[in-house]
């Protein structure tokens, strides 16, 4: 007996071709919002140096190295200076200490790494009595902005309280370049983590959520706070962060990340280079 012969398309519905069209739509948009994977040489530096495993004379020439590589490679007239507060609904205010007096510099290396002294940092408290991580008026994770245009260079978000990475200072961190300050900004403490080395950031557009990741900073007798570090990019010797937090933008009017839109689903386009 013959088969029978069937014509193409035949058994296909309007709702199953509409959906083969949708699908075919969709891929390339979701290959888009996917950042190739980019150049992790400077965090992987960054974690010799966090680890200990860089000689002070290595590390002296790879510090030179990078500033004269990152000024090269990121000109500071392609990034805006403009700063908005690095947590979204908080103010000067919220910075611990009196007038930015918990900036503690002196005996602070770079190259120390983990076991480095000082704080070179400016603590920025939330509302979080319980210490869930969440904003007690909101209910909600604290989101953490990135402080100016840069570039992201490291990024960790595997610090766990139950394994050898809980003796991490910053806990899950980020650093980025700010070619337009001629500066990096570092953010510890935090949850989850939204960006990778090689992604462009807009000032202003959310990097992370903020946590209570760290040695330090998930014991109980920590209120919960976002560790903000500010390096000169030419001597990674610290910046006091309170003077640029004082003329920040408020994160009530700054920079969101603009989304794209494809179908159901939607998030912040960052744009990767390799470097």
């Amino acid at each position: 007996m013959l088969a029978k012969r069937t014509s193409v398309g035949a058994g296909f519905t309007p709702a199953l071709i509409s959906f083969f069209i949708s699908l075919h739509l969709f891929l390339p948009c979701l290959a888009f919002s996917q950042a190739p994977p980019s150049n992790t040489e400077w965090q992987s530096f960054e974690r010799r140096v966090r680890d200990g495993n860089l000689s002070d004379q290595e590390g002296e020439q790879a510090v030179a190295e990078w500033a004269d590589r990152l000024e090269k490679e990121f000109p500071q007239g392609q990034f805006q200076k403009d700063m908005s507060f690095p947590l979204r609904s908080y103010s000067i205010k919220d910075v611990g200490g009196k007038s930015g007096d918990g900036y503690e510099p002196e005996g602070y290396r770079f190259l120390d790494g983990n076991r480095h002294r000082g704080h070179p940092a400016q603590d920025i408290f939330v509302r979080d009595r319980d210490q869930d991580g969440r904003d007690d008026l909101t209910g909600r994770p604290v989101e953490v902005l990135a402080l100016a245009d840069g570039i992201v260079l490291s990024t960790f978000s595997e610090w766990k309280k139950t394994d050898v990475s809980r003796e991490i200072r910053g806990g899950n961190y980020v650093w980025i370049y700010h070619p337009a300050l001629k500066a990096l900004s570092y953010y510890a403490h935090l949850e989850k983590v939204f960006v990778r080395p090689g992604d462009k950031v807009r000032g202003g557009s959310e990097i992370a959520t903020l946590g209570r990741s760290g040695k330090n900073a998930f014991l109980s007798r920590s209120p919960t706070h976002l560790h903000l570090m500010i390096l000169s990019s030419r001597t990674m010797q610290p910046i006091n962060p309170y003077p640029l937090l004082k003329s920040s933008r408020s994160n009530g009017t700054c920079f969101r990340a603009q989304p794209f839109t494809c179908g159901a689903f939607a998030g912040p386009v960052h744009q990767a280079f390799t470097f």
